[in-house]
């Protein structure tokens, strides 16, 4: 039993689970949206939405505590590992005029990521949606159209794909189509 134990272990030792956390949560604050499966999504979900949240309370601090800045400056690059990232995080650098990632969710308190699931146990159904056609999303990613066939395996999925995205200020991704995709919480 598993009494008191906190998060998944994904089948991968405790630097390997730090490691792939640090860098889906940087590919999250790049591009805004990503594509991986439910588990890792879930299980970087509270560690990028902390960091948001160390970092929206550093911005407050900005004006009056410049110490206490820096210090959340350093507890968040301590824990991505990425200065490029950091900066867009806390709106320094090239995005000083447009503001960061924290800046956009100044006046949320929380949820600041959502899970989109992709793939259903029917054949080219998305979840809560009805059999039927096979539905693409379109999308830009990095200055290029993308599209994502949205196929699962009859019976069951492997690993159940999904869009990991940033709530506020996403890129929108239309589908082609009437089926939206289901939202989950968690």
């Amino acid at each position: 039993m598993r009494h008191r134990m906190r998060g998944r272990h994904l089948s991968r030792t405790a630097a390997h689970r730090k490691s792939l956390r640090q860098n889906i949560t940087n590919s999250l604050f790049t591009y805004g949206r990503i594509v991986t499966t439910l588990e890792k999504a879930k299980e970087t979900k509270s560690f990028a939405e902390k960091l948001i949240t160390i970092a929206k309370k550093g911005l407050l601090k900005k004006d009056a505590d410049k110490p206490g800045y820096v210090h959340c400056y350093r507890q968040v690059l301590s824990r991505l590992r990425n200065t490029d990232v950091t900066r867009k995080l806390f709106g320094e650098g090239p995005w000083r005029e447009s503001g960061g990632i924290a800046q956009r969710f100044a006046n949320r308190n929380g949820g600041y990521t959502r899970i989109l699931k992709l793939s259903g146990t029917r054949l080219g159904v998305l979840s809560g949606s009805s059999v039927g056609k096979i539905p693409e999303l379109e999308y830009r990613m990095e200055g290029r159209d993308r599209k994502l066939r949205l196929l699962g395996r009859r019976l069951n999925d492997n690993a159940s794909r999904v869009i990991f995205e940033l709530v506020v200020g996403a890129v929108e991704m239309q589908p082609v189509g009437e089926v939206k995709p289901a939202v989950t919480t968690g």
